[in-house]
C-alpha cells in the first residue's frame, strides 16, 4: 500500500476490536496529520541563590491535529458520511491512529470534541480539524517482540532502532544467559509499559530471574513442573491463572529494560523455555 495518494496522507482508523477504516477510501480525504515531539514536563528545586538542580522529567500526554475534507456524492450521502464519522471516531474507549507513511507505529488515542460544517449547498465539509489526544505520549509498534523479524513478515522498519546484522530472539529454550534487545526510545519499566515474562519448566525450589545489564533480579520460591504456565506481567506473577504476588512466594521484586541490549541470567531451572512479549515505543 502506497502511504501517500493524490490527495493527502492515508489514515487507518483501528478499533479495539480489530475493526479497521481507510479514511481516505471511505470519502474522509486526510490533509494534515501532524504528531509533536514527546512534551516533557520538568520539575526544579532551587539550589542556592542562583541556579536550579533538575529533580525529574515526566513524559506528557500528546495532541495529534488532524484536518481532512468530507466528501460524498449528494445531500443525502453527506448526512451519512457524518453517521459514519461519528462511528469511526467514537471515544467512548480508546483506539488506534496509523499513518501508512509508517505503517508499523500507532497511536492509541480518543478524540476531543468537534464540529463539521458543510460548505453551503455542496455536499461537502472542507478542513475539518480533530485533535487526538494521545494519553500515553508515545507511538507504539503495531507488532510485538514475538511477531517474526524478517523483512517478509512487514512488521518491522527503519527507524525503529533494530540493529543492523544482528538476530533479535525474544523466546529462549534451555539457555542460562542470553541478551533481550529494547528497541524502544525509553525504558520498558514493570510498572509503566511492562513486558510480559512467560516461564515453562522444571524449579525444585527457587527459581531466579535476572537482569544483569539493570542489576535487577526476581525470585519465585515455589516448585515448578513443565505444565505449569508462569506469567509475569510488570510487578504480578501469576501461575497457572492464579495470582501469587501477596502470598509470599514472589519475592517482590521486578524486572525492567533499559533501551538496546540487556543481559539476562536464569538460575534454578531445568528443561524450561522462557519468552519476552512488548512492543516497542517511540
Amino acid at each position: 500500500m502506497s502511504g501517500v495518494t493524490s490527495f493527502g496522507t492515508t489514515i487507518l482508523i483501528q478499533r479495539l476490536d480489530g475493526t479497521i477504516y481507510d479514511l481516505g477510501k471511505l470519502g474522509f480525504r486526510v490533509k494534515k496529520f501532524d504528531v509533536p515531539f514527546t512534551n516533557f514536563q520538568h520539575n526544579y528545586k532551587q539550589v542556592g541563590n542562583y541556579g536550579a538542580e533538575l529533580i525529574s522529567s515526566q513524559a506528557q500526554y500528546l495532541v495529534i491535529p488532524m484536518v481532512f475534507d468530507i466528501i460524498a456524492t449528494d445531500v443525502h450521502d453527506y448526512e451519512l458520511q457524518k453517521l459514519l464519522m461519528m462511528k469511526i471516531f467514537r471515544s467512548d474507549e480508546p483506539f488506534y491512529v496509523i499513518n501508512m507513511r509508517i505503517p508499523y507505529l500507532r497511536w492509541k488515542v480518543v478524540a476531543e470534541a468537534f464540529s463539521v460544517a458543510q460548505l453551503n449547498n455542496f455536499w461537502r465539509a472542507s478542513d475539518v480539524s480533530v485533535n487526538l489526544s494521545c494519553p500515553d505520549g508515545y507511538a507504539e509498534s503495531t507488532a510485538t517482540t514475538l511477531s517474526p523479524f524478517t523483512y517478509d513478515s512487514e512488521s518491522w522498519g527503519l527507524g525503529m532502532n533494530i540493529p543492523n546484522g544482528e538476530d533479535l530472539y525474544y523466546s529462549f529454550t534451555n539457555q542460562q544467559s542470553f541478551k533481550v534487545y529494547n528497541a524502544s526510545n525509553i525504558p520498558l519499566l514493570a510498572d509503566n509499559r511492562p513486558v510480559t515474562i512467560r516461564f515453562n519448566g522444571t524449579v525444585s525450589d527457587k527459581l531466579t530471574i535476572q537482569n544483569v545489564t539493570t542489576g535487577q533480579e526476581w525470585n519465585f520460591n515455589m516448585h515448578l513442573v513443565k505444565t505449569d504456565n508462569l506469567v509475569i506481567k510488570g510487578l504480578i506473577p501469576v501461575k497457572n491463572n492464579s495470582q501469587c504476588y501477596g502470598n509470599g512466594l514472589s519475592d517482590h521484586g521486578y524486572i525492567d529494560f533499559k533501551p538496546g541490549w540487556n543481559e539476562m541470567k536464569i538460575t534454578g531451572a531445568t528443561d524450561f523455555t522462557i519468552s519476552f512479549e512488548t512492543r516497542f515505543y517511540y
